[in-house]
């Protein structure tokens, strides 16, 4: 397909997704340094619903000490724009967060989408995989485009991207533990 200045456009796809982002001994590292330190995840307006989101979280500042973290996911959010979505970004939106959802509460976050009032300017979502596969049971990663869902990505240190106005949900985790980290990329408006 051919643009109107006779470049060839970039193949769009609604989700993309590369292996081994992310090392055993960063993952364990992130998940030790803030296991205790997270707390009950909130909604978009700042309160809490159980019956939409069952989680807690921390955010990793943009210290120094995680600047290799912030440097390496906005490096691979630009490849991925560049390769399939195409979308206008120039940066992180604040910061990163690691999020953790535990069978004792069935752990899940609704249907939504990260495109909203409260933040106009996502355009791009990632998500990147902590835990084992085999460490968790549920808790998946949907993305609803198609019926019936579409499954994400399970395996350990998988990144995860997807455009931020697309429906999606964790699904309860019904054994053990389920750790992501989730960062979001802005740009402009969309228009």
């Amino acid at each position: 397909m051919a643009h109107q200045h006779g470049q060839t456009l970039p193949p769009f796809r609604l989700v993309a997704t590369t292996q081994g982002f992310l090392s055993e001994p960063e993952m364990d590292e992130l998940i030790a340094d803030h296991a205790s330190l997270v707390t009950q995840g909130k909604l978009a307006a700042g309160d809490t619903n159980p019956e939409i989101r069952r989680s807690q979280v921390v955010f990793l500042g943009t210290q120094g000490k995680y600047q290799w973290l912030y440097e390496r996911v906005w490096e691979v959010a630009q490849e991925c724009n560049r390769r399939f979505f195409c979308v206008d970004i120039y940066g992180i939106e604040g910061n990163i967060q690691l999020a953790r959802y535990d069978s004792s509460d069935q752990g899940l976050y609704g249907w939504r989408t990260d495109l909203a009032d409260s933040a106009p300017l996502r355009k791009i979502s990632i998500s990147i995989q902590l835990s084992r596969p085999e460490d968790y049971e549920g808790g998946d990663l949907e993305l609803l485009f198609r019926s019936p869902p579409q499954k994400l990505e399970k395996a350990r240190g998988a990144l995860i991207a997807f455009p931020s106005f697309a429906l999606h949900r964790v699904t309860p985790v019904t054994r053990g533990t389920r750790w992501s980290l989730v960062a979001w990329i802005q740009g402009n408006r969309w228009r």
